[in-house]
């Protein structure tokens, strides 16, 4: 049995009222909302038969149907319309990381909250570690009396910021000599690679500015701590309450406790992806506790390796909409990227 354009609009009409009520959708219900001209009895054999064809399911005897995953699977391969960011939208997350960006985790942290609150889904960033770039060069910029910034640059165009503080007494001239000879000894080594021990001829040849280089060191070492493995925002996990399919405390608290841990959430989430957006609904997905969830995912280039952006919401998802925002999230994210740190 196929599915002929008239059963693909009744199983459209269940699946968007379903996704807005959370309950099962009736014959007469799909007439009356969707202006169907075709009668209630002619939308019950419909029903009947995409129910047989395993696209919905009948929760109770007396109860209208709801789709099941394999119908939203349908949904999403065959009939599914993306629906990206809203030129508003899209300026309002420019503006606001315009005004935020200082360094890349501000910018991670914040669009992970745009995603999630635009959504009313809970949303994820992985941000790829850097652990096997080369050291291209580092820079020491004055900010104000008694701060500094450094930068560090690898081969793969990646700029890494730490703020660090400064003896008053220091100039612009000490900060490049200092940054000079860190250039000196580090260009063209592994991040991975450095050591602290490296600069012990410095330490003695610069007494005078020790203060600052180990100010750097430790500015260096922690953003080398960043860089080792990758970094996972997540936000809007407690968006899960609003959900009815949830109202399980046992069930929800397992979902919680996935979503709060770093390691659990990766997962989650498929080891590969590309810059397409993937779709893993129910029972798709591996980790048996996120069954009942699906995830949406999209790879983004960032210092030659591949992150994450995604949206972890119930089977129950509005997916255009979730499909369409990580889309036009992820190629904002990648312009920001090109345009303010891989310079």
């Amino acid at each position: 049995m196929t599915i002929d354009e008239r059963k693909k609009l009744i199983l459209e009409s269940i699946i968007k009222d379903y996704v807005e009520t959370a309950e099962p959708v009736g014959s007469r219900a799909v007439v009356r909302r969707h202006s169907l001209n075709i009668s209630a009895a002619t939308v019950r054999n419909e029903m009947a038969d995409l129910e047989e064809m395993g696209y919905l399911e009948q929760p109770h005897t007396s109860a209208g149907r709801i789709p099941s995953q394999q119908g939203f699977r349908y949904f999403v391969d065959c009939m599914m319309e993306k629906e990206n960011l809203t030129e508003e939208e899209a300026t309002f997350l420019h503006q606001l990381l315009g005004e935020r960006v200082e360094e890349w985790s501000t910018v991670v942290e914040g669009v992970s909250h745009f995603l999630s609150q635009i959504t009313n889904y809970a949303s994820f960033i992985i941000v790829p570690s850097v652990k096997v770039s080369q050291f291209r060069y580092l820079q020491i910029v004055p900010l104000r009396e008694g701060q500094a910034l450094v930068l560090l640059v690898t081969d793969m165009g990646l700029i890494m910021h730490r703020k660090i503080d400064i003896p008053p007494s220091i100039k612009s001239e000490d900060l490049q000599i200092i940054a000079d000879l860190f250039n000196r000894i580090f260009q063209g080594r592994r991040l991975n690679e450095l050591k602290r021990s490296d600069l012990q001829n410095l330490r003695d040849e610069l007494r005078q500015r020790r203060s600052v280089i180990d100010s750097a060191l430790d500015a260096i070492d922690g953003l080398l701590d960043n860089a080792a493995e990758d970094k996972v925002v997540i936000s809007g996990a407690l968006n899960i309450l609003k959900e009815p399919e949830f109202k399980d405390l046992d069930k929800l608290k397992r979902i919680l406790m996935l979503l709060d841990t770093e390691g659990q959430l990766r997962d989650i989430v498929p080891d590969e992806v590309s810059e397409e957006v993937n779709i893993r609904i129910g029972r798709e997905n591996e980790l048996e506790d996120i069954q009942e969830m699906s995830v949406v995912v999209a790879g983004y280039k960032a210092a030659g390796a591949m992150g994450k952006i995604g949206l972890i919401g119930p089977v129950r998802m509005e997916y255009g909409k979730a499909a369409g925002t990580v889309e036009s999230v992820r190629s904002i994210i990648e312009e920001i990227l090109r345009e303010t740190f891989y310079k």
